[in-house]
């Protein structure tokens, strides 16, 4: 049905916000009418059955009632019998869906429980392994600035071998792993990223070092590169120590320029390149 709410003799149409009102009212009243017929078609068979009922425990007693009620079941012939023994079936399998169905919820709840403890467990030792990251880029840095003030004209004399680099701590990805595995979506995207991070820094060095005997060269702005790859991964893992040791819930979205600035003072870089590489960082996170 179309409600035209337009004005005669030419007058302006209504508001459309005021008619919009209007067609709901009208809405909510149709609703009403249709719930009260409902009520009435509804009302009032099960007044007259619950009357008829009353009616025959005030004549006749309970006891009298029961008693005939049940000799009339056990007296149905095989048709009702079987419509009874159908309504049971029918009463039985629901029962029996709502018992499984508490049961699988009760397995998820004990699962979801079991997960948020192992989360928990988890989170309790994450700044230790996140100390062991951090004294594990500083180890980095202080080797490849070593290696930078061997260089000569922007580039690392071929007669300089290149040590093994540090080690991860032990245990420290498998609990960065532990951590992502029971965490939600949000908060092991930033440890995620930082294990990532970790993975291409030591496959950069293992090639640089590799590389070194093939009489692969090496340049100073390579070096530079490889200690922004360690201040990084300094800042990934100083940036959730507050969430780590519970100083808050929220666990940080990303990583900005500002999180990574304090690791050029914790590789002890106060000499002229800390100035270039704080741009190149600023350039490496842009935005922040």
């Amino acid at each position: 049905m179309v409600i035209d709410f337009s004005c005669e003799n030419g007058a302006q149409p209504l508001d459309a916000e005021l008619a919009a009102r209007l067609h709901q009212r009208m809405k909510f009243k149709l609703k009403k009418r249709h719930t009260f017929a409902m009520g009435i078609l509804i009302g009032l068979p099960v007044f007259a059955i619950c009357r008829e009922i009353w009616w025959a425990f005030a004549a006749r007693g309970p006891a009298v009632l029961i008693s005939e009620t049940l000799s009339a079941i056990g007296s149905l012939k095989w048709v009702d019998t079987t419509l009874v023994t159908g309504f049971a079936a029918v009463t039985a399998a629901y029962l029996s869906v709502a018992a499984v169905r508490d049961q699988i919820k009760q397995a998820e709840q004990i699962e979801r429980n079991r997960n948020q403890a192992r989360h928990d467990a988890t989170r309790a030792i994450l700044p230790l392994a996140l100390s062991g990251i951090c004294q594990y880029a500083i180890e980095c840095s202080a080797q490849l600035r070593d290696l930078g003030n061997l260089c000569w004209r922007g580039r690392l004399p071929p007669d300089v071998d290149i040590a093994a680099f540090p080690d991860l701590p032990l245990g420290a990805i498998a609990t960065l792993k532990e951590f992502i595995e029971y965490s939600s979506q949000h908060d092991r995207r930033l440890v995620a990223k930082m294990v990532s991070t970790i993975q291409v820094q030591t496959a950069r060095l293992q090639g640089m070092r590799s590389d070194r005997p093939r009489g692969t060269i090496v340049l100073r702005i390579n070096i530079d590169d490889h200690i922004l790859d360690a201040a990084e991964i300094y800042g990934r893992a100083t940036a959730l120590f507050e969430y780590a040791r519970r100083d808050t819930d929220h666990m940080p979205n990303d990583l900005c320029a500002q999180d990574v600035y304090p690791a050029l003072s914790a590789f002890g870089i106060w000499d002229m390149s800390r100035e270039g590489l704080a741009e190149r960082i600023s350039r490496r996170f842009p935005g922040s």
